[in-house]
């Protein structure tokens, strides 16, 4: 009973991973639309953002900043 209780708490754990990385993931590619040279992987775990000197232009455009902040 044990074993079924704690497969079901991951199992619950591991979709609501999922959904939170695809609503990150999502929010990340709507931001980026408009910004030329940024690029946003995902997939069932991870949001990657990546594109050159984007630390820097995080600092000088308005656009980038929201990459880090926390919601």
């Amino acid at each position: 009973m044990r074993a079924r209780l704690l497969a079901r708490g991951e199992a619950a754990g591991a979709h609501a991973v999922a959904a939170a990385v695809a609503r990150i993931g999502e929010a990340a590619r709507e931001g980026a639309a408009g910004v030329r040279g940024i690029r946003v992987e995902s997939d069932d775990r991870s949001v990657t953002i990546e594109g050159r000197g984007l630390w820097r232009r995080r600092i000088e455009d308005a656009r980038v900043r929201w990459l880090g902040a926390e919601r």
